[in-house]
């Protein structure tokens, strides 16, 4: 069973890792995945948004909506329908977050005119109908 393996995974991670090297093992696959599955150059947020739902509705990880926060001078992605692994990570079935982080801030990374500055992290709390997760300069979050 599938998700009896990823529940056990996720436990091992835990307890040898930690939430912090949990997090950032989690990022990287976040990258990688973004790397496997690149998105076109857009000009537009509206653009941005429908090519990232096209990638997470293939994976089956949720939709996201981009705004945009111009007087804080970040993007903001607010995530539903994140896979859960149980009730794993904080707040329970958030485990998979931190690999969002990842996916997101390297897309953004390889858009045009992309701020190597730029730091993609959540927003404290969330649930799985509404994860967010800030772009902006430094450690969001």
């Amino acid at each position: 069973m599938v998700s009896l393996f990823l529940r056990a995974f996720a436990a091992e991670i835990d307890a040898q890792a930690g939430v912090a090297g949990r997090d950032a093992l989690l990022r990287t696959v976040g990258r990688k995945m973004a790397q496997l599955a690149p998105l076109a150059p857009v000009s537009s947020l509206e653009a941005l948004e429908a090519e990232m739902n096209g990638v997470l509705a293939g994976i089956r990880w949720g939709r996201t909506r981009v705004t945009l926060h111009e007087a804080e001078r970040a993007v903001i992605f607010t995530h539903a329908g994140l896979p859960g692994v149980g009730g794993a990570g904080e707040p329970p079935g958030m485990w998979l977050a931190a690999a969002l982080e990842g996916l997101y801030e390297t897309w953004m990374g390889s858009q045009p005119g992309a701020d190597p500055a730029m730091k993609a992290r959540r927003v404290t709390g969330g649930t799985a109908d509404g994860l967010v997760i800030r772009y902006t300069r430094g450690s969001a979050g």
